[in-house]
């Protein structure tokens, strides 16, 4: 079991008058580097949370773009009652019919939830549960719980939520559970909890525009059998898939046996399937240090101080939209490097990493593309 202290850091927000702190979970490897399996450890926790909570219910699990993306799908694929997975995003997806709702407090506030294939297997699931690395004050989900209600307004829906941290009032917390909508959490944390200490800190000036000047060779690894999360999906189907592909991209790179560190870096809200990779790689070398992270929409400032989490920042353009500018934090020096993308890596996004990564010295990089949100094989 994991210490609050080893699940939250307090960061600064850039420019947001909104919320000028965000909480960052230095073990869910989403902007500072990780070894997989204590992610996956973490995520085991929360799986144990509603196999506990709902043992004999059917459940639509859906994990919240861009940070729980790992952690929704790291638990539908350990658990022994979720049904169906995927989750929500920020991408429009050809075909796709969506319910939009927002986060007020975020850098990119409008979410959109896919629901195609859902009348088809409502009938089958007993409850909806949403999977957060932190919920606030409840507002965001209870949205998205009052749209789907007044969609689905034939069908008795109940809906759960399963969380790293909560921060909920406990008249909220109530107000959930009088509706049948349990909240369950590793740990309770207070309302702004210690977010005054991102005013301590000095923090780094700003980085110009992403660099797009490279010298460095990218390896290219195609796979097939994609899924889509951000789709309905059976986790039968998410769990056969997963491990061909991680099976197969381990098996096709002999460079990984060579390396005694390996960086697997995912690409905003496409998570689980590198750090599966990673997962899979430090079962078979334990000797490896192996570490994952990703690149994110969120711009949060940086800083040198000691007790600082985030001490280096390199802007991006985005994989997924050239004119969309993302980030990548704590990159270091690794005998290889993976990046995993559903993206059709266009020339700029990729050339923008693979810069940011030749500043560390980093020369030894492959790009593993599986599939492509837009068009899915």
């Amino acid at each position: 079991m994991f210490k609050l202290e080893d699940l939250i850091t307090v960061a600064k927000r850039e420019n947001n008058t909104k919320r000028k702190y965000l909480y960052v979970n230095p073990v869910q490897g989403k902007h500072i580097p990780v070894s997989p399996s204590a992610s996956m450890s973490l995520f085991s926790d929360l799986t144990e949370k509603i196999e506990e909570r709902y043992p004999d219910e059917r459940l639509l699990l859906i994990g919240f773009a861009e940070t729980a993306t790992a952690i929704g799908a790291s638990i539908a694929y350990r658990s022994s009652n979720v049904e169906y997975y995927m989750n929500t995003s920020r991408e429009e997806i050809c075909g796709a019919e969506y319910l939009f709702f927002t986060e007020a407090h975020s850098h990119a506030t409008e979410q959109r939830l896919a629901v195609n294939g859902f009348d088809d297997i409502l009938d089958r699931i007993d409850r909806i549960v949403f999977a957060e690395d932190e919920v606030t004050t409840g507002n965001t989900i209870e949205n998205i719980i009052r749209i789907l209600k007044n969609r689905y307004r034939s069908r008795l829906l109940k809906f759960g939520i399963v969380s790293v941290l909560n921060s909920m009032s406990d008249e909220r917390l109530a107000g959930f559970e009088s509706q049948n909508i349990f909240c369950d959490f590793l740990y309770r944390i207070p309302f702004q909890f210690r977010i005054d200490s991102v005013e301590k800190h000095s923090y780094v000036k700003p980085e110009k525009d992403p660099s797009y000047e490279t010298h460095t060779s990218v390896n290219t690894l195609r796979k097939n059998g994609y899924w889509n999360s951000r789709l309905l999906a059976s986790v039968s189907d998410i769990r056969s898939r997963t491990d061909q592909f991680t099976s197969s991209v381990i098996d096709s790179l002999k460079s990984i046996e060579k390396a005694g560190s390996v960086l697997i870096l995912g690409t905003e809200e496409f998570m689980f399937p590198g750090m599966m990779i990673g997962f899979e790689i430090e079962k078979k070398w334990p000797e490896k240090n192996v570490r994952f992270h990703a690149t994110t929409r969120s711009p949060i400032e940086v800083s040198r101080d000691p007790g600082y989490m985030l001490h280096s920042r390199h802007p991006l353009a985005s994989m997924y939209d050239n004119d969309r500018r993302t980030f990548i934090y704590n990159l270091d020096k690794y005998d290889l490097v993976l990046i995993v993308t559903d993206a059709s890596a266009g020339k700029s996004g990729l050339d923008s990493l693979v810069a940011a990564l030749e500043m560390y010295g980093n020369e030894n990089i492959t790009l593993i593309q599986w599939g492509s949100f837009n068009n899915a094989e």
